[in-house]
């Protein structure tokens, strides 16, 4: 999108702002699904897991890796 000197550089800001935002969202949500992982290989249950996490997350870690 062409837009005029001023209006550029705004409208490039807020793009910045947004990809910052959603790539820290992607940050911690791949975080948390490695610290589950750890949780999983050091034996803790799924309902010890879920006090801390989501059970969706849960199910998604599970599902990529055959850990039970």
């Amino acid at each position: 999108m062409l837009l005029s000197g001023f209006n550029q550089e705004i409208y490039e800001k807020g793009l910045r702002e947004e990809g910052r935002e959603d790539g820290i969202k992607e940050g911690v949500r791949k975080g948390d699904l490695c610290a589950i992982r750890n949780m999983l290989d050091f034996g803790l249950s799924k309902e010890q897991i879920a006090e801390k996490y989501p059970m969706e997350l849960i199910k998604k870690v599970l599902k990529s890796c055959d850990c039970k």
